[in-house]
């Protein structure tokens, strides 16, 4: 059975995807790490982004592929809640017990840099944040199979969050004492469950019709609860016209980006 997508295509974007772990990871080992509020404006944007793609493009998709679509974008959205409260929601136990789960996305932009992040913690927050890796690379490959315009704009969606996720894991484990080795290092670990996701989906799309429209809705239930649970409500905390306007700029740039690529592409 022959894929239903272009495989260097495929291949090119898997490897992106992985590399924005890697910057991500790279931005918070450099000596001079971007300042919160930049990190912040780029949470917003990222998170104004996913949010429309979500919503817009992925959401509708999957309700033409699958009539189980809204159960399955349920388990996603889950699937990301289970995580935080089983692996990143004893990361810091007061803030913990005051403000719920510790989300895998965005985290250590608010920390107490006195209170460090016990080992253990760390690697749990870890062994979520290569969970959700995964589904990114699984949605890239069954959002091409869809379409190629959808392909291109969840690849989009999830390299913007992707850099902030590899931020934040770098973070966590340089926050739990952890070499600056072991954190690019699990940077990339990041980015190989990424492609390993998008080399998966493709080849249970090329053997067995339907699957990557299951995968789909999961991930987009997974993009719904990153977008309006982790990135969007760390931004909220931020005074100042430039994460709102980072917020809705993101959210604009689906909009141009949709037309652009439905005129480029056939």
């Amino acid at each position: 059975m022959e894929p239903p997508f272009p495989v260097p295509l495929l291949v090119l974007l898997g490897v992106l995807a992985a590399g924005s772990n890697l910057l991500g990871g790279a931005l918070a080992l450099v000596r001079r790490p971007p300042s919160r509020h930049t990190l912040v404006v780029g949470l917003g944007f990222s998170g104004g982004f996913l949010l429309a793609v979500a919503l817009l493009h992925v959401l509708p998709e999957c309700l033409r592929l699958t009539p189980l679509a809204l159960p399955l974008v349920l388990v996603g959205y889950f699937l990301v809640y289970v995580a935080e409260h089983a692996f990143a929601g004893h990361a810091h136990p007061t803030r913990h017990e005051h403000h719920g789960a510790h989300p895998l996305i965005g985290a250590h932009l608010e920390e107490d840099a006195a209170r460090p992040i016990r080992p253990g913690a760390a690697s749990a927050a870890a062994v979520g944040l290569l969970l959700h890796s995964f589904f990114d690379g699984a949605a890239i490959a069954a959002a091409l199979a869809a379409r190629t315009t959808l392909g291109w704009l969840t690849f989009l969606g999830v390299v913007l969050h992707k850099i902030p996720e590899g931020y934040s894991l770098a973070s966590i484990v340089r926050g739990s004492a952890g070499s600056r080795r072991s954190a690019f290092w699990l940077a990339a670990a990041l980015g190989g469950s990424s492609l390993a996701g998008t080399l998966a989906t493709a080849a249970v799309a090329r053997a067995a019709a339907g699957w990557d429209a299951v995968l789909l809705s999961v991930a987009c239930g997974m993009f719904l609860h990153i977008a309006a649970t982790d990135l969007l409500p760390t931004t909220a905390h931020v005074r100042g016209f430039s994460v709102l306007a980072a917020t809705l700029a993101g959210a604009g740039a689906v909009l141009v980006a949709s037309l652009l690529l439905a005129r480029a592409l056939p």
